[in-house]
């Protein structure tokens, strides 16, 4: 998935002028496998550092990304709801990061989610891992929308994105970030060291044990 979203974002050309990420199911993002994560080291540091990279892609995106939001997100999908532009969420979606409770640490979300709501609510969220309803997102900051359905509230805003010149929203978008303080480069450098940190973290015993009795159940 990572490789197919990486190739998405990299392949906008002067005629997309909005990219939405949305998601079929009941979950609109899980998380990390956990099961090919703890069965091989190599693969696992592999997938830790392209997610990095996704997220630094999407950040940079000449384009608006938007997210359409129906279920659950966990661990590392919040990381694509802060590297999106807009999120819209439908009344039933909730957020987590239960990464502590596995003997993980949230290491490249926690390059963006302070972005998106105050440091003190982000650690709030990556130390008890407790779960946000929609309403709870909106009133933080996390979610832009909150709608009945989140791909209806997406066509609308569509329509109104699409009244907006494409040359000005891709100028005045890089000019925020990057006058922002949002380097590009230099999170991507973040990013790849919280990747490290990330599977070394997961290399340890206690992640380890964590993540096998979680698999167990």
């Amino acid at each position: 998935m990572v490789a197919t979203l990486r190739g998405v974002v990299a392949a906008t050309d002067p005629s997309v002028h909005v990219l939405v990420l949305a998601a079929e199911g009941p979950t609109w993002c899980s998380g990390a496998d956990l099961v090919s994560l703890a069965a091989d080291p190599e693969h696992r540091n592999r997938v830790i550092h392209d997610f990095a990279d996704l997220l630094a892609d999407m950040v940079a995106s000449p384009v608006p990304i938007v997210a359409e939001v129906e279920g659950a997100v966990r661990g590392g999908g919040v990381g694509l709801l802060c590297a999106a532009d807009l999120v819209v969420m439908g009344s039933g979606a909730t957020v987590s990061l239960p990464e502590a409770r596995l003997g993980l640490w949230p290491m490249m979300v926690g390059a963006l989610l302070p972005r998106v709501v105050s440091p003190r609510v982000a650690m709030d969220l990556a130390l008890t891992g407790r779960t946000l309803g929609a309403a709870e997102c909106l009133a933080l900051g996390l979610a832009s929308r909150v709608s009945e359905r989140a791909d209806s509230a997406v066509e609308e805003l569509l329509q109104a994105l699409q009244k907006g010149a494409p040359g000005a929203i891709r100028a005045g978008r890089a000019a925020w970030r990057d006058g922002g303080g949002g380097d590009s480069d230099a999170l991507r450098g973040q990013l790849h060291a919280l990747a490290e940190a990330l599977d070394e973290l997961a290399g340890a015993p206690e992640a380890a044990e964590r993540v096998a009795a979680f698999l167990r159940r």
